[in-house]
């Protein structure tokens, strides 16, 4: 917009700061438009009751027709009568205090002449709503600058922080390998493991701040999970994990099929029930199935939804982060969830 490409929240922000001042506006001017018409009405009656009385006068002209009535004293003189049919006035007739004039106007061109003023009022308004338009845009966009540049500047921090992390991560894990050589302790178990969950957070954040590019080549899904179960398994032990299914082909970007199953995974063992937790995994062929017996979530819908989190654990992109790799590489996913009976991820592998 104007140039500027914007994020999907920073886009949200932008339309709900457009369409609240728009409408505060629209809603003020077309109150004050409905205003306007009933005064120009009124003129427009008043006018029209001058006009008859001097054609009462004069009768000159052609513009009104008149006859003559009885006088019932029941009909208010020197005043506009407008009825479903008529239009007319009432004037005294100073040489016979029995009969009254009556002027009239014909009904369809008064009508004719309303809807004129509408229309002109309602061209008027048009006008007016397309200018606020343009003032609400420019309103939302301005208003939206400064947490742009905010969230620009807490972007570039990141992206400096993750550069910086990689380096030490990587490090952390070469080396535990390598001592892992001559030493295979426990100790250094729990260091690779908590360096890996540190490196799977990193990859998050860089799926997140950096975007994703996808590099398609063949890979078997099953072989890929085992081997992240295996991980899952030594950082949370009190869960049983079982897999199940066959091993096939599939033609999609490694890494970001990993963070997909790796982030799903995450999420069964954090929010896992106190009660024998466990995780099942099913991979057919085109069809992925992790099945849990957690906490369960309390709105499916908004799962999705960049930071959303239904209690203080976490940072709220996982899932959002799993939507938006899914897209990318034309992977289905659907949740299902019962709060405190569990949740089921289907992911089809289109």
């Amino acid at each position: 917009m104007w140039g500027i490409s914007l994020k999907s929240y920073e886009k949200e922000s932008f339309l709900k700061v457009f369409i609240i001042f728009f409408t505060l506006l629209a809603l003020m001017s077309g109150v004050i438009a409905y205003l306007y018409y009933k005064q120009q009405i009124i003129f427009y009656n008043d006018n029209l009751l001058y006009q008859m009385r001097e054609y009462n006068f004069n009768f000159k002209g052609k513009k009104f027709d008149a006859t003559i009535i009885d006088n019932t004293n029941s009909k208010k003189i020197d005043m506009l009568y407008i009825t479903k049919k008529e239009i007319y006035a009432l004037f005294r007739i100073p040489s016979n205090k029995k009969k009254l004039l009556k002027i009239f106007y014909p009904f369809k061109k008064y009508k004719k002449d309303i809807q004129a003023i509408k229309l002109r009022i309602l061209a008027y308004y048009g006008i007016v709503l397309f200018l606020l338009l343009l003032i609400s845009l420019f309103y939302a966009f301005y208003a939206l600058k400064p947490m742009k540049k905010a969230v620009d500047m807490i972007e570039e921090f990141l992206k400096d922080v993750i550069h910086d992390i990689n380096t030490p991560i990587t490090t952390i894990l070469l080396n535990t390998k390598f001592l892992k050589t001559k030493d295979n302790s426990e100790e250094l178990d729990r260091i690779e493991v908590s360096a890996k969950r540190i490196l799977s957070l990193y990859k998050n954040f860089e799926v997140e701040i950096k975007g994703f590019h996808p590099q398609i080549s063949q890979i078997n899904p099953y072989e890929l999970i085992n081997e992240r179960v295996e991980y899952f398994k030594k950082l949370y032990p009190e869960i049983a994990i079982n897999i199940s299914g066959e091993k096939f082909v599939y033609r999609s970007d490694k890494d970001a099929f990993l963070r997909i199953i790796d982030n799903i995974i995450s999420n069964a063992c954090k929010y896992s029930s106190q009660n024998s937790p466990y995780i099942d995994i099913v991979i057919k062929k085109g069809e992925i199935i992790i099945k849990d017996n957690g906490i369960g979530i309390e709105d499916v819908g908004k799962v999705f939804d960049r930071f959303y989190k239904e209690n203080e654990r976490g940072l709220g992109i996982g899932l959002n982060i799993v939507k938006k790799l899914c897209d990318e590489l034309n992977i289905s996913i659907d949740i299902k969830s019962k709060k405190d009976r569990g949740t089921v991820v289907k992911l089809t592998l289109n």
